[in-house]
């Protein structure tokens, strides 16, 4: 009987080195994989304002609690709804979608533009600076005619121009006007069969690509 109360006191003490890791790791995956879904699921600078504030919440709560190793009860308690009230907020928004829709609209209207800007005879533009194109593929519709956009955006003391051929030192399908920089012009394609075919800055030579008709 006298070693009744040892027993009892290793049985209720030896578990304490592992189940207080083993639940701090828990709260703090908890905590974690919560904040990442709230943060996720609200708009940009809905997630900035709730990361800070929580951050804040947290060295708030961390410097009362050093100042006051002896709080009572009741202010814990205050201390746990002072920082958890950012993440609740963050749930509530991230449940109403807040700007979601604005988001996928904004997602769906740039999605069709870039659709308008592969297919059909218009929506087609390509640059060039620095002596580069801005892109080394042209893709154009197969069997009707095509409107290519193009800018110099380099020096004014620099032109370029945009050229179809057949293929590299081939028969020429479409001569474009040589623009000096900072102009713009709108090309009118002739209709071209399906195939590949090479384009290149007939003043700059090494500035070049593959016409896709498709």
């Amino acid at each position: 009987m006298s070693h009744q109360p040892l027993s009892e006191e290793v049985r209720f003490r030896v578990p304490l080195p592992f189940a207080i890791p083993i639940a701090a790791l828990v709260v703090i995956a908890a905590v974690t994989i919560g904040m990442s879904r709230i943060l996720l699921s609200v708009p940009k600078e809905a997630a900035v304002i709730i990361a800070i504030a929580v951050a804040m919440n947290v060295l708030i709560a961390a410097a009362v609690i050093a100042n006051r190793p002896e709080t009572a009860k009741s202010s814990w308690v205050e201390l746990l709804i002072v920082f958890t009230y950012p993440i609740l907020i963050g749930f509530v928004l991230a449940q109403m979608n807040l700007g979601g829709d604005t988001h996928a609209a904004a997602e769906e209207s740039g999605a069709h533009a870039a659709a308008e800007g592969e297919g059909g005879g218009g929506g087609l533009s390509i640059s060039a600076q620095n002596l580069e194109f801005s892109s080394d593929t042209i893709t154009l519709p197969a069997g009707e005619e095509a409107e290519l956009e193009f800018a110099n955006e380099d020096a004014t003391s620099v032109p370029h121009n945009v050229a179809i051929y057949e293929e590299q030192g081939g028969d020429e399908l479409f001569i474009g006007e040589v623009i000096p920089g900072g102009q713009s012009i709108t090309y009118a394609i002739d209709p071209l069969k399906k195939g590949k075919y090479y384009f290149q800055c007939d003043v700059h030579p090494g500035m070049n690509g593959t016409v896709t008709v498709e």
